[in-house]
């Protein structure tokens, strides 16, 4: 990859010295609910996202999230409300400018609920269903789908965690598309993750995804503030 703008702002951000008080949040825990921003660099380019998190009440909080990646072409929205005892649902949109590494412009909907479950002080198990609609430009009408995924997190110690997603999507109908091709999703992806905390506020994070035969990695920094 070559070194660009974006490259050269998330350098210097990273090495610059964080001084933003402490939170207290633990990253390797995805569901988690805080206010801060993530900066990356991987296969599709530069990744930024910023977060909003607050509590609604006694026993749930709200947050909202912002997503961009692949120079911009893809944004993702995010809105999860979770309770105290580890149960959530989430709503997220992308729109996506170049969907399939072509210039189709496609659009994805998608409600989630999941559950954080502690099986011990490493093992952290998070099953997650989602229902959705997707469409692109090549498509006669949009298609009905269902993802189910078991997020498995092994903690080694304060500061280092491993992380490892299989997910499976099945589209409730055909894909109609406009040149009269027909098909279904019966898709496996599959994510992984080595997280390293630097301190209460700050960590790094490698992940790694598999996506219909896409190899995608990405090094990103997480900051809560």
């Amino acid at each position: 990859m070559r070194l660009n703008k974006s490259t050269i702002l998330l350098v210097s951000l990273i090495t610059t010295p964080v001084v933003f008080a402490n939170n207290n949040i633990d990253f390797s825990d995805s569901s988690q609910h805080y206010t801060g921003f993530n900066l990356g660099y991987g296969s599709n380019d530069f990744d930024v996202g910023v977060q909003y998190a607050k509590p609604i009440n006694a026993d749930w909080s709200f947050m909202g999230s912002y997503g961009g990646s692949n120079n911009f072409d893809t944004h993702e929205l995010g809105i999860d409300l979770k309770h105290n005892n580890q149960l959530g649902f989430s709503f997220e949109y992308l729109y996506d400018k170049a969907y399939d590494s072509t210039d189709l412009r496609a659009n994805d909907f998608a409600f989630s609920a999941y559950k954080v479950k502690d099986m011990n002080k490493h093992v952290t198990f998070t099953p997650k269903l989602s229902v959705g609609n997707f469409k692109h430009q090549q498509m006669s009408s949009s298609v009905y789908y269902t993802t189910a995924e078991l997020d498995m997190t092994y903690k080694i110690n304060n500061n280092i965690w491993l992380g490892v997603t299989p997910e499976y999507t099945y589209s409730v109908s055909h894909i109609n598309e406009k040149n009269g091709d027909r098909s279904k999703w019966r898709d496996w992806d599959y994510s992984a993750e080595v997280g390293y905390q630097i301190d209460n506020s700050s960590a790094f994070v490698y992940s790694y995804h598999y996506d219909d035969g896409d190899n995608l990695s990405l090094f990103s920094f997480k900051h809560t503030f």
